[in-house]
C-alpha cells in the first residue's frame, strides 16, 4: 500500500495548463517534497527526469555544442566524473561503484561502457538509442504504478509521431520505436493509412488532429495538453499518495516550459487546440487507468 501524504497534497497550489504564472518553481517544489516525503517516493520524481539527464551525459560523452538540458539534476561535472568512473571499469572490471551513482540504473553503465571500449565510438544517435530502449523497457518494470504507466503513455506518443514522421518523409522509421506491443508491431509493420491502428485508437487519431497543424508550436502545445489531460484523468481517484505528486510535478514542469516561453501566447494556442479538439477526447482502454482498478 502507497504511503498517503495529506499534509504535502493538501497544501499543493492548485495549477492549470493555461495559467499564466506559477505558483513556485519546479525546483521549489523539488526542494519542498525532499522534506515531504519517504527517500524511496523522492527517488521517483528523480526519475522523472532520467531522460533529459541522459541527454545531458550524451552531450558530455560526446563532447557535443549542444546547450546543457537544464530539466536534467546532475551538472557536467557529475557525468564527467561518472565517464571517469566507467574509463577505470575498463581497466579493472572490479573497481566499485562510488556511493554517488549508485543510484542510477545500471542500464546505464552497460550502455555507455560498450560505447567507451569500441576503438572508434559508435555515432551519438546509436548510442542514444541503445539508451532509450534500455530505458523504457526499464520504466516498465517499475514496481510504481505512476513511473510504469506515464512513461508506457509517453513511449506511445513517441512511437506514433515517429511512425508518422518516418512516413511522410519516406525514412525506414521501425528500428527507432521503442518498447513492446501489439501497437508497437503495428507502427512498424502495417501499410494502411492510420498503420491498422483505426478508430479505436484515440490516442492516434488526437495525435493525427494535432500534427496535421503547420505551426509546430501548436503541435508541441496541444502534445502536452494530451499529456495533462492523461495525468487528471489517471490520478482521478488517487487523492494523496505518491502518484498524485508525481502527477502533480509533471503538471508543473509542462507549465513551467510554456510560461517560461510565453505565458500569453500559450493559453491563446492552449484556447485554439482545446476548441479543435471538441474536449471530447477519450484516452483508449490501456491507458484510461484508475488506481481503483488496480490490484
Amino acid at each position: 500500500m502507497k504511503q498517503e501524504y495529506y499534509y504535502f497534497v493538501s497544501g499543493l497550489p492548485n495549477i492549470n495548463i493555461d495559467d499564466t504564472k506559477l505558483p513556485w518553481t519546479p525546483e521549489e517544489f523539488l526542494a519542498e517534497a525532499k522534506t515531504q516525503v519517504s527517500e524511496n517516493d523522492y527517488h521517483l520524481l528523480e526519475i522523472l527526469h532520467l531522460p533529459m539527464d541522459l541527454d545531458n551525459l550524451l552531450r558530455v560523452l560526446y563532447k557535443t555544442n549542444k546547450d546543457r538540458n537544464m530539466e536534467g539534476l546532475y551538472d557536467d561535472a557529475f557525468w564527467e566524473e561518472y565517464l571517469a568512473f566507467l574509463r577505470d571499469v575498463l581497466d579493472n572490471p572490479e573497481v566499485k561503484t562510488p556511493i554517488e551513482f549508485s543510484a542510477l540504473p545500471n542500464f546505464i553503465k552497460e550502455i555507455v561502457l560498450n560505447t567507451l571500449k569500441q576503438e572508434e565510438m559508435q555515432p551519438l544517435p546509436q548510442t542514444e538509442l541503445a539508451l532509450l530502449k534500455k530505458f523504457y523497457a526499464w520504466t516498465a518494470k517499475s514496481p510504481n504504478d505512476f513511473i510504469r504507466d506515464w512513461f508506457a503513455f509517453d513511449a506511445h506518443i513517441r512511437n506514433i509521431l515517429t511512425a508518422i514522421n518516418g512516413r511522410k518523409f519516406n525514412l525506414p522509421y521501425a528500428q527507432y520505436l521503442v518498447g513492446e506491443g501489439e501497437t508497437t508491431e503495428k507502427l512498424s509493420k502495417s501499410h494502411t493509412a492510420d498503420f491498422g491502428l483505426g478508430k479505436e485508437d484515440e490516442l492516434y487519431n488526437a495525435l493525427t488532429r494535432i500534427y496535421e497543424q503547420n505551426n509546430i508550436l501548436y503541435r508541441e502545445r496541444g502534445y502536452d495538453i494530451l499529456r495533462w489531460r492523461w495525468i487528471d484523468d489517471y490520478n482521478f481517484f488517487n487523492y494523496f499518495n505518491i502518484d498524485r505528486i508525481l502527477g502533480y510535478y509533471c503538471q508543473l514542469r509542462i507549465l513551467t516550459r510554456w510560461i517560461k516561453s510565453s505565458p500569453e501566447l500559450g493559453k491563446e494556442v492552449f484556447n485554439s487546440i482545446l476548441s479543435d479538439l471538441n474536449n471530447s477526447f477519450s484516452f483508449p482502454a490501456d491507458f484510461n487507468i484508475k488506481s481503483t482498478q488496480r490490484k
